[in-house]
C-alpha cells in the first residue's frame, strides 16, 4: 500500500470529530434512479450503478481530451454520452456534455495528475467568496482551481443546454475535481450568474477534500442536493484539510471497505451537518489515513492516468 512521506503524515495526526449514534444501512440497498436523502444526513437508498456511471465519467476525464468521436475509447467510456467541450485551464479539466442514460447533461471534472505533490500544495487558507453568504468559506486553493475553470464551464453549459434541450446537470470528479464538483453544485442550487435555469439531478464526488467550513457545508445542505461522497478505505485526500483547521465535509458519506466485491463492500454512513461518521473513512484517523494508493482505485477502478 502506498504511504504518504512523514510530513504529510502530520496533517492526519489530528482527532477526529465525534460519531453519530443512530445505526448505519449496510450492503447493497435496493436501487433507485437516484439516491435519496432525508434531514440532510443519511441517504435512505443508494444505488451503486449510478455511481458507477458517475466514476467512469469522472475518469474519462483524465484520459479525453477532445470532443471527437474517435476520442471517446477509454475503458470507462460510457455508451451514451457525447462530449461536447473540453475546458481546460490552469493544469485543470473538465468535460461537459450530454448523457443519453440519465437525460441530462454533465460536467466531469478531472483531478490531479500528482496527487502527492498537489497535497503537499494545499493552501489551507480560506476565502469567503459569496457576497449573500458572509461566513460561508471555502477552501482558497480549490475555490481558484474551481473558478479559473468555470467561465469556461458555464459556456459550455449554456451551449449544451441549448443542443440537447435540458437544464438538468449531474456532476462528478475525482480527488481535487471533487471539490470542483461540489462546489459547482453550490453555485447551481443557489442560482449563481450564467447557471440560473440549470438543474442538478446528482453531485457523486469520489476522493474528494474537505472543501469549506461548517457554514457551507450547512448551506449546501441546505439546497436538499442530491449529493454523495463517496470514499475509499484509507484513502488520504478526504483527510484534508484537518478538522482542527475548521475544514468540514459536506453530506452524505458512502464508504466502501479495502476490497471491492460486487456485495456487502459498502456502508452508508451517518455523517450529518453537525461532522462526519467516525466508523466510517474516519475510522482510520488519527494514525492510518496515509493511502495513496486507496485513492487511485475507486469501486475496484483504477483512476488516474493508468486507468485510461
Amino acid at each position: 500500500r502506498a504511504l504518504v512521506s512523514p510530513s504529510l503524515l502530520l496533517l492526519v495526526l489530528q482527532p477526529c470529530a465525534g460519531a453519530a449514534s443512530t445505526p448505519k444501512l449496510r450492503g447493497n440497498v435496493a436501487a433507485t434512479p437516484v439516491m435519496s436523502i432525508t434531514n440532510s444526513s443519511q441517504l435512505t437508498s443508494y444505488d451503486e450503478d449510478t455511481t458507477r456511471h458517475s466514476l467512469n465519467l469522472a475518469e474519462a476525464s483524465y484520459c479525453v481530451d477532445s470532443t471527437a468521436s474517435s476520442a471517446w475509447t477509454c475503458a470507462t467510456c460510457d455508451d451514451g454520452i457525447t462530449v461536447d467541450s473540453v475546458v481546460e485551464a490552469d493544469g485543470g479539466r473538465a468535460l461537459v456534455g450530454y448523457d443519453s442514460g440519465q437525460s441530462a447533461l454533465f460536467v466531469a471534472y478531472r483531478g490531479s495528475s500528482d496527487i502527492q505533490n498537489w497535497i503537499d500544495n494545499i493552501d489551507a487558507f480560506f476565502t469567503a467568496p459569496y457576497n449573500e453568504l458572509s461566513d460561508v468559506k471555502v477552501e482558497a486553493g480549490f475555490w481558484d482551481e474551481y473558478t479559473s475553470l468555470s467561465g469556461g464551464v458555464k459556456e459550455a453549459l449554456a451551449s449544451a443546454a441549448t443542443a440537447h434541450g435540458t437544464h438538468d446537470v449531474v456532476v462528478t470528479g475525482h480527488s481535487s475535481g471533487g471539490s470542483c464538483a461540489t462546489l459547482l453544485a453550490f453555485d447551481i442550487a443557489r442560482g449563481a450568474t450564467d447557471l440560473t435555469g440549470f438543474s442538478v439531478k446528482s453531485v457523486i464526488t469520489f476522493g474528494s477534500p474537505r472543501v469549506g467550513n461548517s457554514e457551507f457545508v450547512s448551506a449546501h445542505a441546505g439546497y436538499g442536493l442530491n449529493s454523495v461522497r463517496v470514499t475509499h478505505y484509507h484513502d488520504i485526500v478526504p483527510h484534508v484539510p484537518e478538522e482542527f483547521m475548521g475544514y468540514r465535509h459536506v453530506v452524505s458519506e458512502v464508504w466502501y471497505a479495502e476490497d471491492y466485491d460486487a456485495a456487502g463492500s459498502y456502508t452508508i454512513c451517518n455523517d450529518s451537518v453537525d461532522g462526519e461518521d467516525d466508523s466510517c473513512s474516519n475510522s482510520c484517523s488519527p494514525f492510518s489515513c496515509t493511502s495513496t494508493s486507496d485513492h487511485l482505485l475507486y469501486l475496484g477502478q483504477a483512476l488516474g492516468a493508468d486507468g485510461c
